[in-house]
């Protein structure tokens, strides 16, 4: 679940905490920028990661090859159930050209998956309204499915099921491709746009979705939800990217949309400042957009350059990197004594947990932003540091890989070694890679270990690895025409 994991937390699944502010700074004087020398990816790993990295990517690329409806091709949400995330299957579609070139499945095999994907998605008309999908659809028949108390239009879900299928259409090119481009151009995205309450200016942003009246006519009437994308955490840019990316200039987010996306900022000793996204500190809010859009080559942007003040100038990638630093730093000094955190094991991110649904997070410290306006440049709200009970998704800091490639691997050969007793079994699999999430004892055994493999941590883990290595994922995703036009239109090319 990720759209609406992001939704509740908005709603108020964090305490609110006042806290004194610790710095002052201009935001429109803060540049995020990486020092000299810092490396950027594709990185260089020795011959022995090169084998870890090679046996968690193969055993995960089988997860998205195996665990499919045979009806559709889609990939099951998770291991326990009997429903499709779009997001999951975006993760699915790139990950296909992963799997044939290193030689785990052949062209015409990858490819007639990815075709029988979009056949299914686009032959059903009720799993989709103004063109962006439902966040969970059925896997027999590609229609939309309730999950819960939740039938709703996605647009981050959307987004991901999007990227996805963009890097599959570059890859396999004919069909696919045409398919494709044709799920982009019919993706109105301006239906998605309204006013927020929270005293934005008058630019519209995009709900986090659109929810039917009536649950058996799923294309009719209906309303967004009254939350919307206004942060810079990384579903927020990558929503809002694919809509000002829309070919369709009457289905366009306005750039002026992208730019005005506010960026609360915080410091992180060791660090500096970091742009945070208020209403949830999990790890996953700062690399899902990394996993499609090379930021580390966009370099550092300026909001201020397009008529919209008060923002820090960002390079994401650099920010991002901050980070993860803040998260490991607080797996070492971990306060609270819980046997799990430490150097190699840290990561707080959504996952499952021993009593379901799990969203632990870190935030840095507060700053005040001199000058900028409460509501329109930052949230006052407060979040609290969640530690998750010790909990830790591999996926996490092994998607950090992007990132700090040399403390990722020790933390994925770290989750790799977890073992538990008769009962709760180990963290890794030789069949399907890394269980969602664990927990150790005072004796470094697990003493729980989550039951499912999840798409929506399988497919960022795949992605990140390939991205650290070869920067394919970039080069497909960055290569869209759709996608080029979008950031030429932001000035970031």
């Amino acid at each position: 679940m990720v759209a609406f994991a992001a939704a509740c937390i908005g709603c108020g699944g964090s305490q609110h905490v006042e806290e004194p502010a610790v710095r002052g700074l201009h935001s429109e004087r803060v540049v995020i920028a990486a020092e000299a020398g810092i490396e950027r990816p594709p990185f260089v790993f020795s011959r022995d990661d090169e084998r870890l990295l090679d046996e968690i990517q193969r055993a995960t690329f089988r997860y998205f090859v195996e665990a499919v409806s045979p009806e559709t091709g889609m990939v099951y949400d998770r291991t326990s159930s009997d429903v499709v995330s779009v997001a999951g299957v975006g993760f699915q579609l790139a990950a296909l050209p992963i799997g044939v070139e290193r030689g785990w499945i052949s062209r015409e095999q990858a490819a007639g998956q990815a075709q029988l994907i979009m056949d299914s998605l686009m032959r059903e008309p009720s799993n989709r309204k103004g063109g962006l999908f439902y966040h969970f659809i059925n896997p027999h028949d590609a229609s939309a499915r309730r999950v819960g108390r939740e039938l709703v239009v996605s647009t981050v879900d959307s987004a991901l099921l999007f990227s996805g299928m963009i890097v599959a259409g570059e890859y396999f090119g004919g069909e696919i491709k045409a398919d494709v481009d044709r799920v982009l151009r019919d993706a109105d995205w301006s239906f998605f746009l309204g006013t927020p309450d929270s005293g934005m200016p008058g630019t519209p942003y995009l709900s986090l979705g659109w929810k039917p009246a009536d649950d058996a006519r799923p294309t009719g009437e209906g309303e967004l939800l009254p939350y919307y994308w206004i942060d810079s955490g990384d579903e927020h840019r990558l929503a809002t990217l694919l809509g000002v990316c829309a070919p369709d200039p009457a289905h366009r987010v306005p750039s002026e949309t992208y730019w005005g996306l506010r960026r609360q900022l915080g410091w992180h000793d060791g660090q500096g400042e970091i742009v945070w996204f208020p209403y949830s500190g999990a790890l996953f809010t700062s690399f899902f957009a990394h996993l499609f859009v090379d930021y580390g080559a966009l370099g550092t942007d300026n909001p201020g350059a397009h008529g919209v003040p008060q923002r820090a100038r960002v390079d994401w990638w650099e920010n991002s990197r901050r980070t993860v630093n803040l998260h490991r730093d607080r797996a070492i000094e971990n306060p609270l004594g819980l046997p799990t955190l430490g150097a190699d094991l840290w990561g707080f991110s959504a996952s499952d947990g021993p009593e379901g649904y799990l969203v632990s997070g870190q935030f840095p410290e507060p700053m005040e932003m001199i000058g900028s306006v409460s509501g329109r440049d930052f949230s006052t709200y407060r979040g609290e540091d969640n530690w998750g009970g010790g909990v830790i998704a591999p996926y996490a800091p092994g998607s950090s890989i992007l990132f700090e490639a040399s403390l990722a691997v020790d933390a994925l050969r770290a989750s790799r070694r977890v073992i538990g007793d008769e009962n709760t079994g180990g963290v890794w699999t030789e069949r399907w890679g890394f269980k969602d999430a664990f927990r150790l004892n005072r004796e470094g055994r697990a003493d729980w270990v989550a039951e499912d493999f999840v798409a929506i941590s399988q497919g960022p883990l795949i992605l990140a690895i390939e991205n650290a290595r070869t920067g394919l994922i970039w080069e497909l995703f960055m290569s869209h025409p759709f996608i080029r036009g979008g950031l030429e239109r932001l000035e970031l090319e």
